[in-house]
């Protein structure tokens, strides 16, 4: 296991880490992996509280109706989200994958060994941490929930699988992968409650990245204390730097390996001194794919050429003859 990001914030507290095998598998093989354990923390934890978890991942390796063996989903997130109680929230689970032509859905985590996709119980005591206080929308993972008054300073655990369907007529998914994080209720105790914003920005991209996250604090008073993150293996981070006028920027730097090959996310949040924290920032990079180069239309004299933009992944376009 690599190390990835690490927090001491006394309200996080997390740390996480990356690992890549390389395993040799015939091309008929169709088998969940998981992993199960115990002792959640407690007391302030719902549902699970000091109870068992699991998170479960279905790997589909026979050919696609394409041809193509099928990459799985890729997610990421922050893994203890601030959100305030007594008010009805949105948040978007980000959702990615290597094939472009998939329909991509989420869904809750259940104990339907019977008949969920993975065949296992997905989630053992964290299932239904939102129960009845959310709705889910599955096209575009997005969770639309209002988290009671009468669990402050409680952490709410959300179970997910992202699963993906060759079309929109297909009833099952090729692939399945988990997320599993926190919110944490909280009522602010400062005057202030507007709570910080990443604003920016996004550069061009080369072999190296090199990436500013720019947050903004709307407090009189409040500074923006740490980031809260969750990267791939070899993403450096700086260290908050005040812009002034309620700017602090932390700067990313990364050069992907090549077994980093594919989409990559990356997930940030910012936390002020008054312990507000930002919405998620969430990102995905695309290794190992360069920009498509422009072809510039030219009609010469007895030949035939494509009319507009031509990339080079376009088999269909028009052509202008010049006789």
């Amino acid at each position: 296991m690599t190390s990835t990001d690490c927090d001491t914030n006394s309200l996080v507290r997390s740390w996480a880490g990356e690992r890549y095998d390389t395993i040799t598998l015939p091309l008929t093989t169709s088998i969940t992996i998981g992993y199960t354990s115990n002792a959640w923390f407690g007391p302030n934890l719902y549902p699970a509280a000091n109870g068992y978890w699991s998170v479960m991942n279905r790997i589909n390796l026979t050919p696609r109706p394409d041809g193509y063996i099928n990459s799985s989903p890729v997610t990421n997130t922050l893994p203890v989200l601030f959100k305030p109680v007594g008010q009805q929230l949105t948040h978007i689970i980000q959702m990615s994958d290597n094939d472009g032509t998939d329909i991509l859905k989420c869904r809750w985590s259940n104990a339907n060994s019977g008949t969920n996709y993975n065949r296992r119980d997905e989630c053992e005591d964290a299932c239904f941490g939102l129960n009845g206080i959310s709705t889910l929308y599955e096209e575009n993972c997005t969770l639309v929930f209002t988290l009671p008054t009468t669990r402050i300073g409680w952490y709410y655990v959300v179970a997910l699988q992202i699963e993906d369907y060759y079309d929109s007529s297909s009833t099952a998914p090729m692939s399945s992968v988990p997320i599993q994080f926190l919110f944490y209720a909280y009522s602010s105790t400062s005057s202030c409650t507007t709570r910080p914003q990443i604003i920016g920005e996004r550069p061009n991209r080369d072999v190296t990245v090199t990436e500013r996250v720019i947050a903004q604090s709307f407090c009189s008073g409040a500074t923006i204390t740490n980031y809260v993150t969750s990267s791939p293996i070899g993403m450096q981070h700086s260290a908050v730097v005040s812009q002034g006028g309620g700017l602090y920027v932390m700067t990313l730097t990364w050069t992907p390996e090549d077994n980093q090959y594919g989409p990559q996310g990356f997930c940030a949040g910012a936390v002020d001194s008054n312990n507000l924290q930002s919405d998620a920032w969430c990102i995905t990079y695309l290794v190992g794919f360069d920009s498509p180069d422009l072809i510039r239309t030219a009609a010469v004299q007895g030949t035939a050429s494509p009319i507009g933009t031509i990339f080079s992944n376009h088999s269909v376009f028009s052509i202008q003859g010049k006789f």
